[in-house]
């Protein structure tokens, strides 16, 4: 049995359909693994997770799905301000109108996601979350480390079991060791031994205009295979995310929110 493990897909839904026509899944053989952030950005956030949905009851022992920030975004959206703000920017609009196309809304689905959609998947070869990582045992690291941070990237060093992770989107799938060192930017179409230690983040930005990537686990051997993404968000949000960040921060603002939160 293969193990298809696929990138943030936000809403390219037909560009997630096409991906996997591409690598010949079969939901009747193989295992299916989606790394998060079904939602926001794209246009057809609705139909993706209505599609997930549907697979999940049909192939509950094969088709698996994580948890994204984008995800935990709409669990917590009556939550701190910052998050509220935050959501906002990176692609609540574009959600909300999937939604209100099909006469639905999202805050209906808050209860399937936190069944369905748990912060990690863990197998005997594998395992994966949705952002980041520095305990092996991805139950010893707080939920915002497992579905909204991008530090850990740009350290490299977690070397625990192999993880593979999305949510920080590169221009090529990139393995990191745990050295220290760069990243090392990972080849499209060729067969390799998959490794024992560090992380491969698949998340190719295709929601940007970049790549949606897969990759295809079998017999302790990897291979990647990718199509073509479409422009549909162009906002450089992590300044605008940082902005908010840093009004949420300020004295005055905090303690009128705690006080909010208090009432």
């Amino acid at each position: 049995m293969r193990t298809i493990i696929v990138g943030d897909i936000h809403g390219c839904y037909h560009e997630f359909l096409s991906l996997l026509h591409k690598v010949n899944y079969n939901g009747k053989k193989d295992k299916l693994i989606l790394l998060g952030d079904l939602m926001d950005r794209g246009p057809l956030s609705y139909e993706m997770l209505r599609l997930a949905m549907h697979w999940k009851k049909k192939n509950p022992d094969r088709f698996f799905l994580i948890r994204g920030n984008h995800e935990q975004m709409i669990v917590e959206q009556s939550g701190a301000l910052d998050t509220r703000l935050i959501w906002r920017v990176v692609g609540k609009t574009d959600t909300i109108r999937s939604f209100r196309k099909h006469r639905d809304r999202m805050e209906l689905y808050i209860p399937w996601i936190l069944k369905n959609m748990p912060l990690y998947y863990k197998d005997e070869k594998i395992q994966c979350v949705h952002a980041g990582i520095k305990e092996e045992n991805p139950k010893q690291n707080s939920t915002d480390l497992l579905v909204k941070d991008h530090s850990w990237s740009k350290t490299n060093q977690y070397g625990g079991r192999i993880t593979i992770i999305g949510h920080t989107p590169l221009d090529a799938p990139t393995y990191y060791d745990g050295s220290g060192n760069a990243g090392e930017p990972l080849s499209y179409g060729v067969w390799k031994e998959l490794p024992a230690q560090g992380a491969i983040c698949i998340d190719t930005g295709c929601v940007f205009g970049k790549k949606l990537t897969a990759m295809i686990l079998e017999n302790g051997s990897y291979y990647l295979d990718c199509v073509p993404g479409q422009p549909y968000s162009v906002i450089n949000t992590h300044f605008y995310v940082g902005l908010i960040r840093k009004f949420c921060a300020l004295p005055l603002i905090r303690n009128f929110c705690s006080g909010e939160n208090s009432k």
